[in-house]
């Protein structure tokens, strides 16, 4: 199935249109000689204006300016306004004349990227990419590839083309010097999709010494389990990657690797099967949990990241063109409404890194110059994509795969296709044919998963002979200018559990998510400022107990039709019933997407085992004042981890810890100098002990003779450091003692007294 380019596809009114309109003002409202200041720096040249702080001053300078081309590029093809071009024409000279002004033909935003890269060389500098400096430099410099691609691929861009050949040429020259085995342990540094810019690169020029490369990038820890047909994910950082898997397909269409074809499409399989949930995104605190075990998916604040789905997509199309299987379209369907639309406010069009599966929680929005996440660098790009997937062709048939409205200009077919729909709002779909001249050709029209069939299929208002296939119905005949098809989509309400099966569920009509308002109290951060925590709900949690408990029926049993798109949902709670919505077009407010379920029976017991649950744990957060769990790579490196001789684990649940053989530490920070107690959470696994300093200040110092368990020690911030003026951030630093390591830290937290 092959997708026609952005440049074809124009977006009638309804969300998807307003979507795109608020992005390409949000992107416009960023200012460029912000984003090309990193790269100007590091080529040596005097920006014209300041670098952007949050992210793009912290280490990862620049990421931000290479979505921002692929975003302009997507916004010129998709909008057809001239200002994404004029903009992207200048990204593109600005960072020719920087790659030009070094002479070497590397060109990046990486803080020090230059000698970083050039370290690399011989293969000496691998195991320092991911220091606190650098953050992940490849993940960094492969924005920079991708939006000149992009540059490239979508708008026919020749100098972006000549300026990342150059740059790709620079890095061949350095790789050359590194054996595979050096090269191997550089890849345990998220890259980002380096593997596929590789493909792209050698499908665009044919050379074989591109294709050769992305085989190198692709990571043999991930890759060789997905060969295999295992799922060794559990514990990994989601985001690192998902992108890989791209490339395994990118890779595999530029080479005819079939077995990197096979592994992208198991990994594809896993996520979405067993790893996603409702709103099509997967992960907690950018990690994949155990796919048996969905308990932290309920509990956390911080949920599926916008990111994962934007490449989850991406990894989509690819199979698709390949090989398309009816649950790619059900996916991309699920992820557009339900994740990427929800992840942009309908207003101001800010963007958002985490959402919440834990009832009663709350997303925050990102604003055009205080917040630098990679959620926003791909949520610029993903709001102007919508148009990618709604037509297609299907071996010579011209598809319509997403039902919202739209016109194609396909010459190829005769003329202009355009469907017209209020869908999901009202079940009518119409396709009407502006030909210019009668065609003979099949058309495709997908059949969601979700639905028992097109309702009442016509063509110019009459009956129409139509082949079925998997996913599809097919009328072949010769269209004629005027041609209209019409039938309906009917959106039945069904409920879906957690995919580990615990009794939690969301309830759906037709593809789209429903949820309920649960108030507007305490959104803290709501709008983001420029710290590195912006991204992060912050406010306070709910219980889970407070969260009315539905009986575990059919979903027409318990929710009963209110309007379009709106129903009341029947709970155990005294109200009785909560509304539910659309979750796409609900912001602004808490919200509750999963719901507790239980047979009439065990109903008392379930908000039982509910208040178990929240015992302790509500407290434990309120009384938090800053935490950081160790081996995650986002709280680590918001918390400015830096250490010798550390390894990270990574325990049956998935849950990650990092021990060291020497010394490592982190700034927790105490803003308003509430913290009187430190609690630091440990995992032995034999012999250890460890030296604990606060603020340069010893605290303890700890040994075990052996043991495998996990606890939890309380020590009381010294007497020094709660003195007046307290400071605002505090070291902690953990040092190993007598040759033996430090026991493996899970987390670390200051803590006040009691709750405010």
């Amino acid at each position: 199935m092959h997708a026609f380019p952005l440049t074809r596809v124009t977006l009638l009114d309804g969300p998807f249109k307003r979507a795109l309109d608020n992005d390409l003002a949000y992107v416009l409202a960023m200012d460029p000689d912000r984003l090309l200041a990193p790269f100007l720096r590091e080529a040596g040249l005097e920006p014209a204006a300041p670098s952007y702080g949050n992210w793009e001053d912290s280490g990862l300078d620049g990421h931000i300016g290479g979505h921002y081309l692929s975003a302009l590029a997507l916004l010129a093809a998709a909008t057809g306004e001239a200002e994404p071009r004029e903009r992207l024409d200048r990204m593109v000279a600005e960072l020719a004349r920087a790659q030009d002004h070094l002479g070497t033909g590397y060109v990046g935003g990486v803080p020090g990227g230059a000698a970083l890269f050039e370290g690399l060389r011989g293969g000496a500098g691998v195991r320092t990419l991911g220091s606190s400096d650098h953050w992940v430099p490849w993940y960094n410099l492969h924005k920079t590839f991708a939006g000149l691609i992009d540059a490239h691929v979508i708008l026919g861009h020749e100098q972006a083309l000549a300026v990342v050949l150059r740059l790709a040429d620079w890095w061949l020259d350095i790789a050359a010097t590194v054996e595979d085995d050096a090269f191997e342990t550089m890849l345990d540094t998220e890259f980002g999709g380096m593997n596929e810019a590789y493909a792209d690169l050698a499908a665009l020029t044919g050379r074989t010494d591109y294709a050769d490369m992305a085989r190198r990038f692709s990571h043999r820890a991930i890759l060789d389990p997905l060969l295999e047909g295992r799922d060794d994910l559990t514990g990994r950082h989601a985001n690192t990657q998902i992108p890989k898997a791209v490339g395994y397909a990118a890779t595999a269409a530029a080479t005819g690797d079939t077995a990197l074809e096979a592994a992208a499409r198991h990994f594809w399989h896993q996520v979405v099967e067993h790893r996603s949930v409702a709103l099509g995104g997967n992960s907690v605190r950018e990690h994949f949990h155990a796919a048996d075990d969905f308990t932290a998916m309920i509990e956390d604040r911080e949920g599926p990241e916008t990111c994962n789905t934007y490449n989850m997509l991406k990894l989509t199309r690819r199979l698709a063109e390949h090989r398309l299987e009816p649950a790619h379209l059900d996916f991309a369907e699920r992820a557009a409404y339900n994740h990427q639309l929800a992840s942009q406010h309908p207003d101001h069009g800010g963007l958002v890194y985490f959402t919440p599966m834990r009832p009663g929680h709350y997303r925050v929005y990102s604003q055009p110059h205080t917040s630098m996440w990679c959620c926003v660098g791909t949520g610029i790009e993903a709001q102007a994509k919508y148009g990618e997937l709604v037509f297609g062709e299907h071996d010579g048939a011209l598809a319509v795969n997403l039902y919202l409205p739209a016109v194609l200009d396909a010459p190829e077919f005769g003329g202009r296709i355009r469907v017209q729909t209020r869908f999901p709002s009202s079940a009518g779909v119409t396709v009407w044919f502006d030909l210019d001249e009668a065609r003979e050709f099949t058309l495709r029209l997908r059949v969601p998963g979700w639905a028992e069939g097109l309702a009442d299929l016509r063509v110019n208002d009459e009956p129409v002979d139509t082949t079925a296939e998997p996913g599809a119905v097919l009328i072949e005949r010769t269209w004629r200018k005027g041609d209209v098809v019409a039938f309906g989509l009917l959106a039945p309400v069904r409920a879906e559990r957690l995919p580990d099966g615990s009794p939690w569920q969301a309830y759906f009509a037709g593809p789209i998510l429903l949820a309920a308002r649960t108030g507007a109290g305490r959104l803290d951060g709501l709008l983001a400022d420029d710290s590195r925590m912006g991204h992060v709900a912050h406010g306070p949690l709910l219980g889970l107990a407070d969260t009315p408990i539905v009986a575990d029926l059919p979903a027409a049993d318990v929710l009963e039709p209110q309007g379009p798109l709106r129903y009341r949902l029947a709970t155990a709670d005294p109200a009785g019933s909560v509304e539910l919505e659309p979750f796409f077009g609900l912001h602004d407010a808490r919200y509750t997407v999963y719901w507790p379920v239980a047979e009439p029976s065990g109903i008392a017991e379930r908000r039982a085992a509910l208040a178990a649950a929240d015992h302790g744990s509500l407290a434990l957060d309120r009384t938090t004042v800053d935490k950081v769990a160790f081996g995650e790579q986002q709280p680590e490196s918001d918390h400015a981890f830096r250490g010798e001789d550390t390894q990270v684990h990574t325990g049956a649940d998935g849950r990650r810890s990092r021990s060291t053989a020497a010394s490592m530490a982190v700034t927790l920070k105490d803003p308003q100098g509430e913290a009187r107690e430190l609690r630091i959470g440990f995992r032995l696994n034999g012999p250890a002990a460890v030296a604990v300093r606060l603020g340069g200040v010893l605290v303890a110092e700890e040994r075990w003779d052996g043991g495998d368990e996990s606890f939890d020690l309380h020590y009381r911030v010294p007497a020094e450091l709660a003195a007046e003026p307290r400071p605002a951030a505090l070291d902690l630093e953990l040092t190993a003692l007598d040759g033996l390591p430090t026991p493996a830290v899970t987390t670390a937290r200051l803590m006040r007294w009691a709750a405010p």
